[in-house]
């Protein structure tokens, strides 16, 4: 075959020169010699070779080039052994046995220490990649939250020492060692001042904390009067401090007046007073600190099974005497004007306890599980044959506070248009409001969606009121379960069965009427708002 391989390389070829035979074989042998040459070996490497496939897939072919048919297919990480070498081809023994051509930059030299991963080892590394990515992801954005609520913190910090007139925090030793050292500024600090004549000494609470968002609770015993008549009262009050001076108050208070007038069914009216407002305490610090206070909220006053609600004005004063510097005796007088009826002006003296509670702050996990929300609702409302009253639709609205994962409070406003029926009134519609207040509690965890819920409320019917005894006011407890449902994230279906009950429904046994207790049952839907 060389004889007939004409092969001129660079330089050899001379114009008109005849080769012989034996000049024509010389030089094909040198040409197959040069070919050799010009494929190079592997660098480095000698043959024969343990190799593995580096690349995704490589085809084993037939022969040295693309063009031959294809023996198989040797995927990443699959070993093969090198025999020779022809220019970027490589001839291989493949682990089943079969010998063809593989091109050289598919494969690389086996390496125990350093080989390739596989295709399935790859993918799996690739998804673990994306997994540690949507952490990373997460825990950015929680970082970001957290740098948020210290911020705010230190703004709350901020104007602390602003209200306070201070032009710096004030920076405390960390420890008695170092005022040991030379802390001259803390034991400063530390030593007692003296007195200059006449210079008002500082209670123990101007160095206990801080007086804003101080809380107390107070129960109270005292006693009402109105209209000549006497009767015990209790009650209780949560104050919270603001400021140094001021403080919001909320109280709630009970009391039986004997009737005096006659006719009267029960012989006795029983008022509930439940207010809020302000309280100003006048030069705090000392140990016996006068206070005033105002405010407003409602007065209810049951008389029989009829009963009345009314707007209650607050006033008062009064006077704290600490004991300790968290406990105080506190008397004072209170006065209620009730704006229904006749506008009855009462009065109470009142003594109490007040138990003042060191300031709590809420983790801040805790304050990112909280979420206020608001839920439009409506459905049907069945009541029991006592009430005299068709079953009705209803509808309204409710405002809750969801705090962690299986708390819930909200308070509900309703309008529920009544008929009564010929038990009652004879076919009469009227119009009634409901207001109430429940707890929502998530025994598997707010992400189930299913609730048990309990509260109370009142009924409202409006003048005269619902035969045969005109009561304008029915109180409840309630008490049922619910779920749920997430639809797009700050939107959820809700779905809630609650049984109500009523203790005191009257209805006409001739010639007189009778009190008993009663009961509703209510189906709603509605749909939860998150913000």
């Amino acid at each position: 075959m060389l004889e007939f391989c004409k092969f001129d390389p660079p330089g050899l070829r001379k114009q008109g020169a005849t080769i012989n035979k034996y000049s024509r074989i010389s030089l094909g042998i040198l040409a197959a010699v040069w070919l050799c040459l010009a494929a190079g070996p592997l660098e480095g490497q000698q043959l024969p070779l343990d190799m593995v496939v580096t690349n995704r897939y490589a085809n084993v072919r037939k022969g040295p080039g693309a063009g031959y048919d294809q023996v198989t297919t040797l995927y990443r990480g699959d070993r093969l052994r090198a025999e020779r070498k022809f220019r970027n081809w490589l001839r291989v023994l493949v682990p089943n046995g079969d010998i063809g051509w593989v091109r050289e930059d598919l494969v690389g030299p086996w390496d125990p220490d350093d080989r390739p991963l596989t295709n399935e080892e790859s993918d799996s590394l690739k998804a673990l990649t994306d997994s540690l990515g949507v952490k990373i992801t997460l825990m950015e954005d929680s970082s970001r939250a957290i740098i948020t609520a210290i911020r705010t913190k230190e703004e709350a910090r901020d104007s602390l020492v602003k209200l306070l007139g201070l032009s710096a925090v004030p920076e405390l030793p960390d420890s008695m060692g170092e005022m040991a050292a030379g802390d001259t500024v803390g034991r400063e600090m530390m030593q007692a001042r003296e007195l200059k004549p006449y210079e008002r000494q500082e209670s123990v609470l101007e160095n206990k904390e801080p007086y804003s968002r101080r809380t107390a609770f107070t129960p109270q015993l005292g006693v009402l009067l109105f209209d000549g008549n006497a009767a015990t009262s209790a009650g209780f009050t949560v104050t919270r401090n603001f400021s140094r001076d001021f403080a919001y108050r909320g109280t709630a208070s009970f009391s039986r007046l004997n009737s005096q007038i006659a006719g009267q069914v029960e012989g006795g009216v029983n008022r509930t007073f439940i207010t809020g407002g302000l309280v100003y305490s006048y030069m705090p610090g000392r140990l016996a600190v006068p206070f005033a206070e105002i405010g407003a909220g409602m007065s209810r006053s049951a008389e029989g099974d009829s009963s009345s609600t009314g707007l209650d004005l607050v006033f008062g004063a009064g006077c704290k005497l600490f004991l300790t510097s968290d406990i105080a005796l506190e008397f004072g007088y209170r006065g209620n004007a009730v704006m229904s009826g006749g506008n009855d002006l009462l009065h109470q003296v009142y003594l109490g306890g007040a138990f003042h509670f060191p300031l709590l702050e809420m983790p801040q996990g805790l304050m990112d599980a909280a979420r206020l929300y608001l839920t439009p609702f409506s459905g049907f409302q069945m009541f029991a044959p006592r009430f005299s009253i068709n079953g009705t639709a209803v509808s309204g609205m409710r405002a809750g506070y969801r705090w962690l994962d299986k708390l819930g409070f909200e308070l509900s406003g309703a309008w529920l248009p009544v008929e009564l029926n010929a038990g009652g009134t004879g076919g009469n519609s009227l119009n009634c409001a409901e207001l109430s207040g429940q707890a929502l509690y998530y025994p598997w965890g707010r992400e189930e969606g299913l609730y048990l819920l309990g509260g109370a409320g009142a009924l409202m019917f409006p003048k005269p009121g619902r035969s045969p005894a005109g009561t304008t006011q029915y109180a409840f407890f309630q008490y049922g379960a619910g779920v749920d449902i997430q639809l797009i994230p700050g939107c959820a279906l809700r779905g809630e069965m609650a049984q109500q009950v009523f203790p005191r429904v009257a209805r006409l046994v001739a010639p007189d009427y009778e009190i008993g207790l009663s009961t509703t049952l209510r189906l709603t839907g509605g749909l939860n708002f998150s913000f």
